[in-house]
């Protein structure tokens, strides 16, 4: 994944539009209130800057952009309701991985090429929002496979790496936290979602999950 300040950038946004409480809806189907949600996204930041826990074979994790956003997302597993939406977010999370992990394959990395339509950082939240409504229309769901589905891309590289024995070539989950992929696939999905969301109830009626 590449690396970049737009992760800094939606964790501010979610920040300032909670603190307004413009996401509340978004809080309540989460099960998390607001002070809960801020605490989070403080905790993010914060750990961030941890120094990353090395695990196996090159591969390594990072504090705030992996293991709490998993955290986060288990927690909506676990407290979703419906069996269904749980089963949904993690297929929602695998289509994701999947779809990421071709598109770095086969899309430029070029700017400069006539075919370089949206920075690769961009597709985790794009693909996890409009996979999660193809598949529910959930924001659960957009923020679960944004998430999972940035992480498993890395162990999809991660573990290609050492189908090649590229050993040397390091792995890191959740890159440098905020700053990284996986932090803009969880909430910019979320942002996509809701912004997508509110047009499709207006036009249909009826909250969405």
């Amino acid at each position: 994944m590449h690396i970049t300040d737009l992760g800094l950038l939606s964790l501010l946004i979610v920040t300032i539009l909670i603190y307004l409480g413009f996401l509340h809806r978004v809080l309540d189907r989460m099960r998390l209130t607001k002070l809960q949600a801020l605490a989070i996204l403080l905790s993010m930041l914060v750990a961030g800057f941890l120094p990353n826990i090395h695990i196996y074979a090159g591969l390594s994790v990072n504090i705030g952009g992996a293991l709490i956003p998993l955290a986060v997302a288990l927690y909506l597993i676990i407290t979703a309701d419906d069996v269904h939406e749980k089963r949904r977010s993690l297929i929602t999370s695998v289509i994701v991985a999947v779809l990421v992990f071709l598109s770095e394959k086969l899309l430029p990395r070029d700017p400069s090429s006539q075919f370089f339509l949206l920075d690769p950082l961009f597709m985790p939240a794009v693909i996890a929002a409009l996979t999660a409504y193809l598949l529910g229309r959930s924001r659960r769901s957009a923020f679960i496979g944004g998430v999972f589905g940035v992480i498993l891309t890395d162990v999809f590289a991660w573990l290609e790496n050492l189908f090649l024995y590229k050993l040397h070539v390091p792995i890191v989950l959740g890159s440098t936290g905020v700053f990284g992929a996986a932090v803009i696939g969880g909430m910019g999905a979320v942002l996509l979602a809701e912004l997508v969301g509110e047009i499709v109830e207006r036009l249909l009626g009826g909250p969405q999950a």
